[in-house]
């Protein structure tokens, strides 16, 4: 009797969700620094956290920004949907590539060409005055249907 509170402390991190950044949104950029038809790279940096450590500053991810026409400003991960490489964007073409298995998606994200068994993940982008936010989230691979991870 006397060990259960020492292995409920051992424990607490295996059951404890360590990255957080979802639940709330994060800010990646100012709308002024999305172009309309250049989509724009950018990091986002949230916090980890486990039962006895906590960081601030970490790199999540990626993803990219898009305005098309008017305001609006959508945000896709960088992250393939076929096996998880990341996608470019290719000013060339003015397609996203993945380099690795030749997925081609097009501006809105969607899969013209390759073997991503869907198009790019969208996020949900958050607009708050001038700032972008997103609600950062991963998604399995190779999958046609759009899940988070955890």
């Amino acid at each position: 009797m006397a060990a259960i509170p020492g292995l409920k402390f051992l424990a607490h991190p295996l059951v404890k969700e360590t990255v957080t950044g979802s639940d709330e949104p994060l800010h990646v950029a100012m709308k002024d620094e999305v172009e309309p038809g250049k989509p724009k790279r950018v990091n986002v940096i949230g916090q980890t956290h486990d039962g006895w450590l906590k960081s601030d500053g970490v790199k999540l991810g990626a993803c990219w920004l898009v305005k098309s026409g008017g305001d609006e400003i959508k945000a896709y991960s960088t992250v393939c949907p076929h096996l998880g490489c990341g996608i470019d964007w290719n000013d060339a073409t003015k397609h996203f590539d993945c380099p690795c298995h030749g997925s081609i998606f097009n501006m809105e994200g969607k899969c013209i060409e390759g073997p991503s068994p869907r198009g790019m993940d969208e996020l949900e982008v958050v607009a708050s005055g001038e700032e972008i936010k997103v609600h950062y989230r991963r998604f399995r691979v190779s999958i046609p249907n759009k899940e988070p991870i955890g």
